[in-house]
């Protein structure tokens, strides 16, 4: 077995290699019990604080170790990371012990030769940009050898990327004329055969749920599975076990067909106007249901007749629409695949909206999300647990489940109770970072309870003065994108400092703008508490509006808080506050980067002191001073100037 602690010790090959490396007791006991995990295909649960060189903890082991080994991160960006920066450099630094490394992504990053092909065959385009986008796709799609849009500029702005892409529900599979060319099937086979697989949890998910159905895995076995980012694990594999159904599946469904028929059964027509009709139900259903972009529980309005009848009825229009496509089964593979995709959707109608609200289960919520033209219909399981052992298990491999934000005051049953984990083996690491020394926790006085009407106003006027003394340099995260609204209107008016506003731009537009800046103002909320990552004078503040608890509004939300309920537990101790408390620690992990960083940060929420659970959100604090006067505030930042010009 390599000796993981020479590795990273004082004068060890990282030391030699990265002239700014310096060795941490932390990383050091974390990499080496990853290493323990890999070779005794154990299952390790780790909480590292940020700061503790996490990345390198898991993949220096796993490149050591000769052993297949998947890392699975929460996103496509981290997934990038991982496998264009950190694995080069240590297969550089460890180049004598040479392995072979992959990275696969979901089939929505990779272009489809074969849907490429029948776009140009077909050519039919909306506009000239349409046309334009075509040609430099299809340029694309000949030169390079990955076919992953993220590589392509511009692209996801582009109406034509359905169109160029598959899904599981068109794709061919072993019956496209591009299979040998297909850049997802050369992507998996290069997987199969590589040391480490770089993955992210939505095809790992997928994966599992697929194994759920009896189908075929689509990754390769493992010896140990490392998920990065795991907190956010369970809920995105909730999603993955869900089923839904939604308006826009229909549509795509009718787009492909109409494509594939003018190429090989012109004669047909006899879909038209039972297709017609469901495509006007639809509408119709949809009109029923509040505007805006907002989810609810099917159960609000299957009470209502009209909506009752209009689910049931496009039901049996669906319906109809497969006896009457079924002739063409007999006229090629593509057509039969194609009637058995709508058979499916039928189905998945049906059980779904009619079946579903006729016989509950108590283990399920059904749930609906309005869009502006569409909706989306789930049923979604709020207890996975079994789900997810009886299919990890079946992978037969060590596992190591590691984040910044696992544990609630040490202990980590809030992570495990979700996927029936056993919380034997955890390891709790506390970042290495000097927060002592380097930043302080200010909660502003006197502010009022956060469902208070004049709340968002009192909270502008109670972190103005902190923007200044911070000289901008500032996060604000917040709960809701009414909150951030509202406050983004006080703040146009009020500051004189660059002010970033989500969704003024892409996410990663919007944080290298504010990093340039060097004095900006950014607000954010949901994906901003985590994932970002400014180091150094750009960002010395980070300010949370209030605490992060989950909207029990959400009807997924509100069904595991009642069934919590049922089973005799307090759904706001064992599952509302842990949650919230964990979203507050990512939050705050945005504030020290680096081991030079200096930073306030300002939680306004005046719960934190008249709630008897304000304890312990303070107790998940990095140890820092805390102080309630603004004097403190001025004194901290005329500090951090000093040790700044020292």
């Amino acid at each position: 077995m390599t000796d993981i602690h020479s590795i990273f010790s004082e004068g060890g090959e990282l030391c030699q290699a990265l002239p700014h490396y310096s060795p941490r007791d932390a990383q050091i006991d974390m990499a080496e019990a990853v290493q323990r995990a890999i070779e005794e295909h154990e299952t390790v649960i780790i909480e590292a604080g940020t700061g503790t060189g996490k990345t390198f903890a898991y993949l220096i082991p796993a490149l050591l170790s000769g052993k297949k080994v998947i890392v699975s991160t929460g996103t496509k960006h981290l997934q990038d990371q991982l496998y264009d920066k950190d694995l080069p450099l240590l297969k550089k630094i460890f180049k004598y012990k040479p392995v072979t490394t992959a990275l696969l992504k979901g089939r929505s990053n990779y272009l489809c030769l074969y849907r490429i092909k029948t776009l140009r065959q077909r050519g039919r385009f909306e506009n000239k940009k349409q046309v334009d986008d075509f040609y430099r796709i299809e340029r694309y799609a000949g030169q390079d050898e990955t076919g992953d849009i993220t590589k392509l500029e511009n692209f996801q702005d582009s109406t034509l990327a359905s169109h160029v892409t598959s899904t599981t529900e068109n794709c061919l599979h072993t019956e496209c004329p591009d299979y040998e060319e297909c850049f997802i099937f050369k992507a998996r086979k290069k997987a199969m055969d590589a040391d480490i697989i770089v993955i992210n949890h939505h095809l790992f998910c997928a994966d599992l749920s697929l194994k759920q159905e009896g189908f075929g895995e689509l990754l390769p076995e493992a010896d140990s599975i490392i998920i990065d980012e795991a907190h956010q694990l369970a809920e995105t594999a909730g999603l993955f076990f869900s089923e839904q159904i939604g308006t826009k599946m229909f549509s795509d469904w009718l787009e492909d067909f109409n494509r594939l028929l003018a190429l090989e059964a012109k004669d047909f027509s006899s879909h038209d106007a039972v297709a017609s009709n469901i495509i006007e139900g639809m509408i119709e259903l949809r009109k029923l249901l509040p505007e805006g972009n907002k989810r609810y529980a099917l159960s609000e309005f299957y009470q209502d007749p009209k909506i009752a009848d209009q689910l049931a009825h496009i039901a049996d229009q669906l319906l109809e629409l497969v006896v009457l496509t079924k002739p063409l089964i007999i006229r090629s593979k593509t057509l039969a695949q194609i009637v058995e995709r709508l058979q499916e959707l039928q189905e998945s109608w049906t059980k779904i909206t009619v079946t579903s609200q006729e016989n509950p289960d108590d283990n399920t919520v059904v749930w609906l999300e309005t869009y502006t033209h569409h909706l989306m219909i789930c049923a979604t399981p709020l207890d996975i647990s079994e789900i997810f052992q009886k299919n990890s298990k079946g992978l037969k491999a060590g596992w190591v489940f590691t984040s910044a934000t696992l544990a609630v005051n040490g202990k980590f049953a809030y992570f495990c109770a979700p996927l029936g984990l056993s919380d034997d083996n955890t390891l709790c690491l506390k970042s290495p970072f000097n927060y002592k020394s380097n930043a302080l926790f200010y909660h502003p006085p006197e502010l009022p309870e956060p469902n208070h009407p004049t709340y968002i106003q009192k909270f502008i006027r109670a972190i103005l003065p902190v923007i200044t003394e911070a000289k901008g340099r500032t996060f604000i995260l917040f709960t809701s994108y009414r909150a951030l609204n509202e406050a983004a209107e006080i703040l146009k008016k009020s500051l004189s400092y660059p002010l970033f506003i989500q969704g003024d731009a892409p996410k990663i537009t919007l944080i290298d703008q504010f990093r340039e800046s060097g004095n900006g103002v950014l607000l954010g909320t949901t994906s901003f508490w985590e994932g970002v990552d400014v180091r150094g004078e750009a960002l010395s503040c980070v300010i949370i509006e209030k605490l992060p608890f989950a909207s029990p509004g959400d009807p997924i939300e509100q069904a595991k808080i009642d069934l919590i309920n049922k089973k005799g537990l307090n759904a706001f101790i064992n599952y509302q506050l842990p949650k919230s408390i964990i979203t507050l620690k990512q939050g705050i992990g945005r504030l020290i980067r680096d081991p030079n960083d200096y930073g306030l940060l300002v939680i306004a929420d005046p719960r934190l002191i008249t709630k008897s659970y304000g304890k312990q959100f303070l107790n998940s604090l990095p140890e820092m001073a805390k102080t309630q006067k603004l004097e403190r505030v001025q004194k901290f930042f005329e500090y951090v100037e000093k040790k700044r010009l020292e």
